[in-house]
């Protein structure tokens, strides 16, 4: 409950889940129904996220008719949808290839606002190298690449 009342969401991509009996639509406005119960209005964002990351021409699919990468997109529209003001994300990209993946991070970095947090997790340097702040990880160690 106090993540959704601080607008925080959390998005683990390693293990993608989507709801297997409900579409890629209903996967994504059902998470707008839980804050907004207008289904019209859920129904429509869900729709433009879906479009804006590649996805119109599956809309009706089922998790089990969709690829790794297409569910993955599901999950990152249905995280954002809410317009969450903190996104904690570990390999938003990674089952993606990499033009989708460049297309998903201007997505997320066109997110970025002074009044939200974006935090999240890549073992790719191409997009690592593109944050604000970087942080790197050696024998157990955090330490600072660039500020």
């Amino acid at each position: 409950m106090i993540f959704l009342e601080l607008k925080i969401l959390v998005l683990f991509i390693n293990k993608i889940i989507c709801y297997p009996d409900f579409t890629a639509l209903e996967n994504v406005y059902l998470a707008s129904l839980s804050i907004n119960n207008n289904k019209d209005t859920a129904i429509s964002k869900a729709k433009h996220l879906l479009s804006k990351i590649g996805l119109s021409n599956r809309l009706n699919h089922f998790p089990s008719q969709l690829s790794g990468g297409e569910s993955q997109r599901v999950a990152i529209a249905r995280a954002i949808i809410n317009d969450p003001e903190i996104i904690l994300a570990d390999e938003p990209t990674g089952s993606l290839d990499l033009n989708t993946a460049k297309e998903i991070f201007k997505i997320l970095k066109n997110l970025k606002k002074s009044n939200r947090l974006i935090i999240f997790a890549t073992h790719n340097r191409f997009f690592a190298n593109k944050a604000d702040c970087l942080l790197g990880m050696t024998n157990g160690s955090v330490k600072t690449i660039n500020v």
